[in-house]
């Protein structure tokens, strides 16, 4: 009897590990589904409000992930919900999944609406997602993606990874090294094998000599 209840607890145990073991992008294809399944059940009437359309789909997105974040640790492990962020990302693949449901829900005028939002979204997130600092380069890595090491007036390390080539790329050399610099970047995220989730690393934009 105790063999049979020790197993019956690994079980669970094991099921629970199992059930937390999907990525953001697959939870992101199951809300994704079930939004997409949502639209269909509920008939969204294209002469609705905006306001009406936004609230319907904002229902099926919160039922899904409510459902669904627990099976990611990526989710799960969130202390605050971005559901701007996730609408965004649902959305994207949706359009892989459902696009015609989705367009067929809104007016002309309101698809026009939208491609001159998200123009306009573009453009603010572009200026946003640029930021600067005054750092001291320390040194360089030339790994499978490179990175440079600086430091700041407090003695604070910054690591700024280098994905793509950008403005004064050809300031990085070992005889710049113990220089200022004035280096813009932006955040992404990036999956960390060691903490087994996505995590925020600064990618470099430009660099400037001081």
């Amino acid at each position: 009897m105790k063999k049979i209840t020790f197993t019956l607890i690994a079980l669970v145990g094991f099921n629970l590990i199992f059930a937390q073991n999907k990525s953001k992008e697959e939870v992101l294809e199951l809300m994704a589904n079930d939004t997409c399944e949502c639209i269909q059940k509920k008939k969204i009437d294209p002469s609705d409000s905006m306001e009406q359309k936004q609230m319907a789909l904002g229902l099926c997105l919160i039922t899904s992930y409510n459902e669904h974040k627990s099976k990611s640790k990526y989710f799960s492990k969130q202390k605050t919900t971005d559901f701007e962020k996730i609408g965004e990302e649902v959305g994207m693949v949706m359009a892989t999944i459902c696009v015609d449901d989705f367009m067929s829900i809104f007016s002309s005028e309101e698809l026009v609406g939208f491609i001159d939002d998200e123009d306009d979204m573009e453009g603010s997130r572009d200026v946003e997602s640029n930021l600067s600092i005054e750092v001291e380069l320390i040194s360089m890595r030339n790994d499978a993606i490179s990175y440079i090491e600086t430091k700041d007036d407090f003695d604070k390390n910054h690591i700024f990874l280098i994905t793509q080539e950008f403005e004064g790329y050809e300031l990085l050399k070992k005889s710049n090294f113990g220089k200022s610099y004035k280096v813009t970047f932006k955040e992404e995220e990036y999956f960390d094998l060691s903490e087994r989730q996505y995590i925020i690393k600064k990618v470099i934009t430009k660099i400037e000599q001081l």
